[in-house]
């Protein structure tokens, strides 16, 4: 059994500069048993880690520590210090977005298509809202940018499809692709669009010891891209492509296998899919970046950190 680590409540259990450390960070994040945590515990949870903060429990292990710090984290958004929305956390992920996945891949007709796509799409802009890196959004921009991955998503799902089906067999066989192809393009546009404000107006950069330096747009850029990439090329590739795979190699050595069995299948396949590939895809990048500063704004150039040393890197939020 691995030492506990001495807790650090700026730092994670495990080591973020590892893609082991951070997957066991977010296979933490992303437990849907913290979906469980009462006002009572959440409370305890707080009120433990600001005795800490104060120097009053030093008779309180690390463990327990580590502990009231995961609770917290699963709930409280880091930036805005503000209880997160239920549906929205990372974890809730796993069951929120079973059904609408299920609901695309097994979409047989143009208006159920549109129908799961909207429904994914719902869920999609609502998990950005709820775990955006900055303090605030233009409720505005989160309508444009649902508006606009609805339309994608609708439109390459029902045209992709038709021209899937009305060509020749070796055409056909990429049909499993399309839900995944759709899901990829209106998500992307859905993050990015939703976070423009983020790259228009900055997000928060801190150095080394949690100073704040400022606001930087390209630092905004870098982690819009990076979760894109994460959650909406990765992540999809399991539950979209998966499923309809492993269940086609079973019914082929299973016919008896359809109907509500079938169906019941398929639905636990995604769900598993999901479970497994959520903290995969999202410990691809570290949460907190660190960005150098020649990447960044002129203004970030030649600062100094409380130690009197020239800041190289500044810390920024990516968001998941």
């Amino acid at each position: 059994m691995s030492e506990t680590p001495t807790f650090n409540p700026k730092s994670s259990r495990f080591d973020q500069s590892t893609f082991s450390g951070r997957l066991s960070h977010f296979r933490q994040m992303v437990d849907p048993k913290t979906l469980l945590t009462t006002p009572t515990e959440l409370k305890a949870a707080q009120g433990l880690l600001e005795r800490h903060a104060k120097g009053e429990a030093a008779d309180v292990s690390d463990d327990d520590l580590w502990e009231a710090k995961r609770i917290k984290d699963a709930v409280i958004h880091p930036v805005t210090g503000e209880e997160m929305f239920l549906p929205g956390r990372m974890s809730a992920f796993v069951p929120v977005n079973t059904i609408p996945t299920a609901g695309m891949l097994l979409a047989r007709s143009p208006a159920a298509t549109v129908f799961w796509q909207w429904i994914n799409q719902s869920v999609n802009v609502m998990c950005n809202y709820v775990n955006r890196s900055g303090a605030t959004i233009d409720t505005s921009q989160v309508a444009q940018a649902y508006g606009l991955a609805v339309g994608v998503s609708c439109s390459i799902a029902v045209g992709a499809g038709k021209l899937v089906q009305s060509g020749p067999p070796w055409v056909r066989r990429l049909g499993i692709a399309v839900p995944y192809a759709a899901v990829v393009a209106a998500g992307a546009s859905n993050v990015a669009f939703t976070r423009l404000p983020e790259m228009t107006h900055g997000v928060p950069v801190v150095d080394a010891d949690g100073n704040a330096l400022g606001v930087s747009k390209k630092a905004a850029v870098t982690s819009v891209a990076m979760t894109v990439a994460s959650r909406n090329v990765v992540l999809p590739i399991a539950p979209m492509l998966l499923p309809p795979i492993t269940l086609g190699a079973m019914r082929a050595a299973m016919p008896f296998i359809k109907g509500t069995p079938a169906l019941a299948v398929e639905v636990g396949l995604v769900a598993a899919s999901i479970y497994f590939a959520l903290p995969v895809a999202i410990a691809i990048f570290p949460q907190e970046l660190a960005i150098p500063v020649n990447a960044l704004e002129p203004e970030f150039q030649g600062l100094k950190d409380s130690h009197g040393n020239v800041v190289t890197s500044v810390l920024c939020n990516k968001g998941l």
